[in-house]
């Protein structure tokens, strides 16, 4: 896990300073400790954060609900945590609304708050990953498909067939080489001059065919089993 620069905010200080001493022990690195709004405000403006450790209660009139509201205004928001006692049914429920990346209850336990904060900050990068889509055009209807999605993709002669994990079929005039031209996919490969798969969904293989998830049987052309080899080798599903 790489060290987050995390901004703490916290009003009660004693309850900050143990959740910073915590955060170092994890070689995480604080940023800034934030006892209002204001302060939490200006502490996220001067130093761009990767997580913010955030107390539903604040000193001041505005909360850390209106805290988590500003930062969802933000360009680039990043993900907090709720730090609480509060046992407000209406205040938690408040609080949920503003989808945070996950919640702490006071006293803090440091194994809890390591798990916690790495969790979250993963969870959050996985979503900010966009999704490779293809736009496709049959001649009637336009498609846009995510090319996660696709399960192989079949050539006859001017015209490919896609299929997909949801057994969705498309067909279009284009080449093989034309469709994956269209996305940057690096889980869609070329197996064989009438064959495109996505090494995401191989259930196995040998020699001569890959068996995808489907239990659909590609075939694999000669030239093209050492580069298939080395592909799953070095690709992370």
């Amino acid at each position: 896990m790489k060290s987050l620069n995390i901004l703490i905010v916290e009003d009660e200080i004693l309850i900050a300073e143990t959740i910073k001493y915590y955060l170092e022990e994890r070689d995480h690195n604080v940023l800034s400790i934030a006892i209002s709004y204001d302060e939490a405000v200006q502490a996220y403006r001067l130093r761009c954060p990767d997580l913010v450790l955030l107390d539903i209660r604040l000193y001041g009139q505005k909360s850390g609900i209106d805290f988590a509201n500003f930062l969802s205004e933000q360009i680039s928001n990043p993900p907090y945590v709720y730090l609480t006692s509060q046992y407000d049914q209406r205040i938690l429920a408040e609080a949920l609304k503003t989808n945070p990346s996950g919640y702490l209850t006071k006293p803090i336990q440091k194994e809890t708050l390591w798990t916690t904060v790495e969790a979250a900050y993963h969870l959050h990068e996985a979503s900010q990953v966009v999704q490779p889509v293809i736009t496709l055009q049959d001649g009637k209807n336009n498609y846009n498909i995510n090319a996660n999605e696709i399960l192989y993709i079949q050539s006859d002669h001017v015209y490919v067939t896609i299929i997909t994990i949801r057994d969705q079929k498309i067909t279009v005039r284009k080449s093989l080489q034309q469709l994956l031209s269209l996305c940057e996919s690096e889980f869609l490969f070329i197996c064989h001059r009438s064959y495109i798969i996505n090494l995401k969904h191989i259930q196995e293989w040998n020699n001569d065919e890959i068996i995808l998830k489907n239990n659909f049987a590609v075939p694999i052309s000669r030239s093209k089993r050492d580069e298939f080899l080395l592909k799953l080798k070095s690709f992370n599903p």
